[in-house]
C-alpha cells in the first residue's frame, strides 16, 4: 500500500484573533507538543480535552466567571 498511512484524526476549524495560532504553536512548543520541528497546536487540544493539561483561567478572561 502506497502513501501516507491514515491517522483517525478529526479536523477542526476555528476563527481566532490575528496571531493566537502563532501563539498557540508557541505554547505547544514550549510545552513538548512538537510535530515537524514546530508547534503541533493538535496535539495541545488533544491535551486539554483529555485532562493531561489543566488550563486556570485568570482575571484577565472576560469569560471565567462563565459556565457554559
Amino acid at each position: 500500500m502506497a502513501g501516507r498511512k491514515k491517522l483517525d484524526r478529526v479536523n477542526l476549524h476555528a476563527r481566532v484573533a490575528p496571531g493566537t495560532g502563532d501563539k498557540l504553536k508557541e505554547i505547544a512548543q514550549l510545552l513538548g507538543y512538537i510535530y515537524d520541528n514546530e508547534g503541533s497546536t493538535g496535539q495541545l487540544l488533544d491535551a486539554i480535552a483529555s485532562g493531561e493539561l489543566i488550563l486556570i483561567a485568570t482575571k484577565k478572561s472576560p469569560n471565567a466567571a462563565k459556565n457554559g
